[in-house]
């Protein structure tokens, strides 16, 4: 049995993003409990999360929002995203790295180190590329790339990660996914350009020449995604470093959370026995957290349900003090329907065991939010990486994939209806659920730094 001088110490380290940060927060806060200790860089607005688990915040002084907000395209430009956030996040990240990995050698001397990295933190990249070490290392540490996303792969009997295609491999999408990467191979290749100058500042000496994405999720000596295999597509020649490990257990609400005055009409729904005639559905609607333009998911989610007295629509505004226009400037005549509960923000995991529908932009973390609360969904979204989530999510068979940023009341109206009318999804949903808790996802991720340190 392992001693607590067995134990490795971890630097962990994330991008300063809720969707990026989270999830290693959620895994960090387990291995703190379970006697690891723990060093977390990321960003300032998270110091209060990292030191309540018990962890060690460092912090990562790079500020994206304030470049995205003001700076970023109008045309949503992944590529853009990738040089002038994430990119340009590498070099404050990577010395608050190193600055770290000199300091538990200086306080822990002699002891095994981890690093658990988040696959956009930009910490890793560099040292991969031949990066003076850390003071005090002649080699680095094992890592662990954790990666909050869908498996992104080069592997041209896959569709190419960002357009959403749905997976078919007939011979003709076959030929459409092989076009479509070398039209977007100009962009990537500015990606990598960008990459190597930053990484030559840091001292790098070899660039990197793979694919962007698989350089990315190749970068630690395990690469990890909280998922299960039905929920991606089908892998050939899947890496050994890759790992699945199912979804994370959705957390407690904090007692500290203020319910809204509202929630005693959710739960004494919920208390009505099944067959009660006064038994209302649940739909709860979310626009995420970054993507805020509620004219494109909320807004039409409430007025296509507006006229279901059977149902009862919960909206989350995803940003704490955030409200809705009382007269939305496409719509002056419009009103808050009667059977909708509005709110700045509730945590998914209070709502999501009352729901019967999760209506979202396919933000990844609520998705899998969806996924270990065993809630079938309707998905909408194109940005970022959310054209590739609806498109798994179909795949999966646990949502309808309205394919579109902003779908319409018709349609939103006439998919949530065919996931309420339609058992299989729920029943899928429930399969899928169980399919991830069965894999233990904090379990094995604990097992994977045991076996990088061999002791297991």
């Amino acid at each position: 049995m392992d001693t607590p001088k067995d134990r490795p110490i971890l630097v962990a380290a994330a991008f300063s993003a809720s969707g990026h940060m989270t999830p290693l927060l959620h895994i960090s806060e387990h291995l703190v409990k379970r006697g690891f200790q723990v060093y977390f860089i990321t960003g300032a607005e998270f110091k209060a999360s990292v030191e309540k688990i018990g962890a060690t915040f460092v912090e990562n002084p790079f500020q994206w929002e304030q470049i995205y907000f003001t700076q970023a395209p109008k045309v949503h430009d992944e590529t853009w995203v990738m040089k002038y956030i994430f990119g340009d996040a590498t070099p404050h990240t990577h010395r608050a790295l190193k600055e770290t990995l000199e300091r538990v050698r200086r306080e822990h001397p002699g002891c095994e180190v981890v690093i658990l990295h988040e696959s956009f933190a930009g910490g890793l990249g560099p040292f991969v590329c031949g990066a003076p070490l850390p003071e005090g290392y002649t080699s680095l540490p094992k890592a662990i790339v954790f990666h909050s996303s869908v498996y992104a792969s080069a592997d041209d009997q896959t569709p190419p990660f960002g357009p959403g295609f749905r997976y078919d491999p007939t011979p003709e999408n076959l030929a459409l996914w092989r076009s479509t990467r070398e039209a977007m191979e100009p962009g990537y290749q500015g990606v990598v350009a960008h990459y190597n100058a930053l990484y030559q500042t840091l001292g790098a000496t070899r660039p990197i020449k793979d694919d962007f994405l698989e350089f990315v999720l190749s970068l630690g000596d395990a690469t990890v995604l909280a998922t299960s295999p039905s929920l991606e597509y089908p892998i050939r020649n899947k890496p050994a470093r890759l790992r699945l490990i199912g979804g994370l257990p959705p957390k407690p609400v904090s007692p500290d959370f203020a319910y809204p005055v509202w929630w005693p009409t959710i739960t004494s729904n919920a208390a009505l026995p099944a067959g009660d005639a006064n038994k209302k559905r649940v739909v709860f609607v979310t626009q995420g957290t970054i993507h805020l333009d509620y004219s494109e998911l909320l807004l039409p989610t409430l007025k296509a349900l507006a006229n279901r007295a059977d149902v009862i629509v919960v909206a989350t505004l995803g940003a704490r003090g955030a409200e809705l226009e009382k007269k939305p400037k496409d719509d002056p005549a419009w009103q808050l329907p009667s059977n909708a509960l509005v709110i700045d923000y509730l945590p998914y995991n209070a709502l999501l065991p009352y729901a019967d529908v999760f209506v979202s932009n396919a933000g990844y973390g609520g998705f899998m939010h969806g996924v270990m609360n065993g809630v079938p969904m309707v998905l909408a979204g194109a940005l970022a990486d959310k054209g590739e989530v609806c498109a798994r999510a179909e795949f999966a068979g646990i949502a309808i994939n309205l394919a579109a940023q902003k779908p319409g009341e018709d349609a939103i109206g006439q998919a949530v209806n065919r996931v309420l009318a339609d058992e299989k999804f729920k029943a899928r949903a429930m399969e899928l659920k169980k399919e991830n808790d069965e894999m233990d996802a904090l379990g094995t991720f604990e097992g994977i730094i045991w076996e990088m340190v061999g002791l297991k």
